[in-house]
């Protein structure tokens, strides 16, 4: 067995920041950052091979996929292979990471919901508060 320190990276390579965002399915950066502490909390096992995949790359295509429907074989080549993406959507699959990742979504979503509505208000109270008063 051999033991190796190098734990898998969720970030972007120099390869897939130079292409941006290449399809609508894609993760932004932002959504990366959001996701990143759950991808590498999941993958953070250091026995082993180290890994070659990006992890980012991997749920693109896992997105890009369940964006369109296509087959598993029809994925596009600039996207991981195919069996390793498979591998990988069963793996999380069974740990729930879709459910993870929704949870995630879903709670930033709220967050920023809420601070538009603080947002609305403090302007709301700003403008009633500068409105000039009719004496009678």
């Amino acid at each position: 067995m051999v033991l190796c320190d190098v734990i898998p990276e969720f970030s972007r390579t120099e390869e897939t920041i130079q292409s941006a965002v290449r399809y609508p399915s894609e993760l932004t950066d932002e959504e990366g950052e959001i996701l990143e502490p759950l991808i590498n909390e999941l993958e953070s096992y250091t026995i082993g091979r180290p890994q070659k995949s990006d992890l980012r790359e991997l749920l693109n295509a896992i997105f890009y996929l369940n964006q369109t429907g296509y087959p598993w074989r029809d994925l596009p080549k600039d996207f991981p292979p195919y069996k390793l993406v498979n591998y990988y959507y069963n793996k999380w699959t069974d740990n729930h990471l879709p459910e993870k990742v929704n949870m995630v979504f879903r709670q930033r979503l709220r967050q920023k919901k809420t601070e538009s509505q603080i947002q609305r208000e403090q302007l709301l109270i700003v403008k009633v508060s500068r409105e000039p008063r009719n004496p009678m």
